[in-house]
């Protein structure tokens, strides 16, 4: 019963429409984070035919961020491990900015001690989904009226500090001209 109740509930929250990202946001995330935990695995498998250990061990890495990446993004993958539930509830109880943080670390260590093409390509994705977290992160783009005032250029005919006549009185005159 807990999980067609976290179900449900993860459900609403992403169908919600007074949410701060459109739904198609959300899911480009959650879609690059499973799809690149897959090519991960793929191309962790792949780099095994490899004689150097450094490579070896980068893709052994490769391969378990990987299998996290789908355990927290796509739970349902795992269901016959018993623990995943916990884990998932946890990731969804992340901020954003965790996330991204996470994801990019995740993605990037492989390559920082093997660099080759399958590990490049294999983290490539998660941090693209790492990103995608760390732009949901910033929050979404204000209108153009909050950002002229925050700018200082508010009021009609107040270009604040986009003004094109700031200090023009006191301007140094070159080689002596008047």
């Amino acid at each position: 019963m807990g999980a067609a109740a976290s179900a449900q509930s993860q459900m609403r929250q992403e169908h919600d429409p007074n949410a701060s990202f459109p739904w198609w946001v959300r899911y480009l995330a959650k879609g690059l984070g499973v799809v690149g935990g897959f090519v991960a695995v793929f191309f962790a498998i792949l780099g095994f035919f490899t004689f150097e250990a450094r490579c070896i061990v980068a893709v052994l890495l490769q391969l378990v961020f990987g299998l996290l990446m789908v355990a927290l993004e796509a739970p349902f993958c795992c269901m016959f491990v018993d623990f995943i539930e916990k884990i998932a509830n946890f990731s969804e109880s992340r901020g954003f900015w965790q996330k991204g943080l996470l994801y990019i670390a995740l993605g990037l260590i492989p390559m920082l001690i093997c660099f080759e093409l399958n590990t490049f390509l294999g983290g490539a994705l998660i941090i693209g989904s790492g990103a995608v977290y760390g732009f949901m992160a910033l929050g979404k783009k204000a209108d153009r009226n909050t950002m002229m005032a925050s700018a200082g250029g508010g009021a009609p005919g107040d270009h604040g500090a986009w003004d094109s006549n700031v200090g023009q009185q006191n301007v140094p005159h070159a080689f002596g001209q008047p």
